[in-house]
């Protein structure tokens, strides 16, 4: 996250781009979220540069009470209050990373490896390429950004959907296991559609595809 933004922001002594926060949503050590509360503080408290805090769109699902979202809420929270923050909503953000924790990765490396996967038929996720998050950011950033904005492509896909979408770029089939669990992702992405579309970045119906296409689609190994 924080190389996608070097460029426009690097050199930048008035803008904190504050990518050092718990990225693994399945954490529950209370350590990992006291240092994010403490380093963000600290920047916060400063009191002479602007924070840009990366948060979840899922923080506005009232049925998501995991430690990591409530940890989430709170640092938005602290970002909102300090008056000089802005918050970037951000969905499934898909990328190069080695992080086998991410949810891509994670379903890549489970179809590869034959694993089974148990996927909850009706949640809904969002991919959105991280350039085109910090294109889109950068965008809203330069301007006079609201204190919270979501930066989102237009398709949530429910999972199997998302799946298909894997077998279809890697060209094998996963070990599926469907659970009768999950709900919609509500996200009002208006303002990065607009943005989107302002600066050319294309989010028509085969978006979620050519996303998975530009980062997996050379991948042929666990």
């Amino acid at each position: 996250m924080a190389r996608a933004f070097a460029q426009r922001y690097a050199k930048d002594d008035s803008t904190v781009i504050f990518a050092s926060g718990v990225s693994n949503s399945n954490e529950k050590d209370p350590a990992a979220f006291a240092r994010e509360h403490d380093m963000l503080g600290g920047y916060l408290a400063d009191g002479q540069r602007r924070l840009v805090y990366f948060g979840s769109c899922n923080v506005v699902n009232a049925k998501e009470h995991s430690v990591y979202f409530q940890h989430k809420r709170e640092m938005e929270a602290l970002v909102i209050g300090s008056g000089r923050g802005t918050v970037l909503r951000l969905p499934q953000v898909v990328g190069r990373t080695l992080n086998p924790n991410t949810l891509t990765n994670f379903l890549r490396d489970c179809i590869l490896q034959e694993r089974q996967l148990t996927l909850w038929a009706g949640a809904q996720r969002n991919l959105i390429d991280i350039d085109d998050v910090a294109a889109i950011a950068t965008h809203i950033l330069d301007g006079a950004p609201p204190p919270v904005v979501a930066i989102a492509s237009p398709w949530s896909l429910p999972m199997p959907r998302i799946v298909d979408l894997f077998e279809q770029v890697l060209g094998r089939s996963a070990r599926r296991v469907l659970v009768d669990r999950g709900e919609a992702m509500a996200i009002d992405s208006t303002l990065s559609e607009q943005v989107a579309r302002d600066i050319g970045v294309d989010f028509g119906p085969d978006y979620p595809l050519r996303v998975i296409q530009k980062y997996y689609g050379a991948c042929h190994e666990a």
